[in-house]
């Protein structure tokens, strides 16, 4: 979709992507921006695309996320000014996160509060350092916690959480 006149924000970088012939290869990315100014995107094309990467993560077993994860170690996180910076998070370390806790918030080690819909436990993923706070989307630095513990990390942030969280990543590799 047309916007207008782009320009180079960052410097160019490389990260791997399969092709049509299921190899993968080097890309070279171009981070683009207009010049004009912020245009923003229509937020629900936005959300859909994410959706559609989240579903695809769920349907993957537990080796074929590891697999994923090893075959794409990229540490830059693509944004998207929406009305305000969304950082989009790589949906197959998210869904690997959550299976390794295997039902259990990382955090105060009780069962998830609630099935989704799907039937699953419902945890929510947290990047220990915060991707705002440049942090990067890794599975050394992510955990699945509960609704509570999530909201706690982002409110208190304490030391000796973030702590216990770190060594828990790391530990469950």
């Amino acid at each position: 979709m047309y916007r207008g006149t782009v320009e180079l924000y960052q410097d160019p970088y490389t990260e791997k992507q399969k092709g049509e012939d299921n190899n993968y290869r080097n890309v070279w990315m171009f981070p683009l921006r207009l010049k004009s100014g912020d245009i923003p995107l229509d937020e629900k094309l936005l959300r859909d695309c994410e959706t559609k990467k989240e579903n695809y993560a769920k349907r993957l077993s537990l080796s074929e996320l590891k697999e994923k994860i090893k075959d794409n170690q990229s540490n830059i996180v693509s944004i998207r000014t929406i009305k305000n910076t969304a950082y989009i998070r790589n949906s197959i370390i998210s869904e690997y996160s959550k299976r390794r806790a295997n039902g259990k918030c990382q955090l105060c080690n009780i069962d998830a509060p609630f099935n989704d819909k799907q039937g699953k436990p419902y945890l929510e993923t947290h990047h220990i350092k915060w991707l705002s706070q440049g942090g990067n989307d890794t599975i050394e630095n992510t955990v699945a916690l509960c609704p509570n513990c999530h909201r706690k990390m982002h409110i208190l942030d304490l030391m000796n959480d973030k702590e216990k969280l770190e060594k828990i990543a790391k530990k469950s590799i």
